[in-house]
């Protein structure tokens, strides 16, 4: 379990599956949260596979999911923090997501989860120790854009036209997004 900011960050649990099943259909996430070629996950026995794998990779220090949970109330699910290599391992620069369950939005929840997950990748000594973490969101997210600058993250500049996001107006379905680029390094 990573700890931080009032919050914990540890692997899914059975216990979670409502809330995130909730906050994988939420329209907010849906619009914004996952890239179209992502599938989002409709039943519980299909969220037992994601959790199985995040503690899988968990004991390993590979990349993959965290439950963001308050640190007083650890089986209380507000939302999921991850990260992931998009460059080759070797590079040391992870790329990371988040997500909030739409009744914990507006707490801060994503920019102390963004700090927590940041500060264990980079700083602890038990964390795999890398140089660059970084986010990208969409330019119409203005909620993760705070998120991502309240959390030191600095903004670099935009991906014209990276990330094909679900629209269920656009004629297959998703449309390409603009995103903002931020990030922060750390040592060599």
């Amino acid at each position: 379990m990573i700890r931080g900011d009032g919050l914990s960050l540890r692997v899914p649990v059975a216990g979670d599956r409502e809330r995130w099943l909730e906050l994988l259909h939420d329209p907010e996430q849906l619009r914004y949260g996952m890239p179209a070629f992502v599938p989002v996950a409709d039943s519980f026995e299909q969220l037992d596979a994601r959790v199985t794998e995040a503690t899988d990779r968990f004991e390993a220090l590979q990349p993959g999911t965290l439950a963001v949970v308050a640190a007083d109330d650890p089986d209380h699910f507000l939302g999921t923090v991850g990260w992931n290599f998009h460059l080759p391992p070797l590079l040391r620069i992870a790329d990371i997501g988040y997500a909030v369950h739409p009744d914990a939005r507006g707490q801060g929840v994503a920019t102390r989860a963004i700090r927590t997950l940041t500060r264990w990748l980079t700083e602890d000594p038990d964390g795999p120790r890398l140089a660059r973490v970084q986010l990208d969101h969409s330019v119409e997210n203005n909620a993760s854009c705070r998120a991502a600058l309240a959390a030191g993250f600095e903004r670099e500049g935009v991906r014209r036209g990276y990330l094909p996001l679900r629209d269920p107006e656009a004629p297959d379905g998703s449309r390409r997004h603009d995103v903002c680029l931020h990030g922060v390094a750390f040592g060599p």
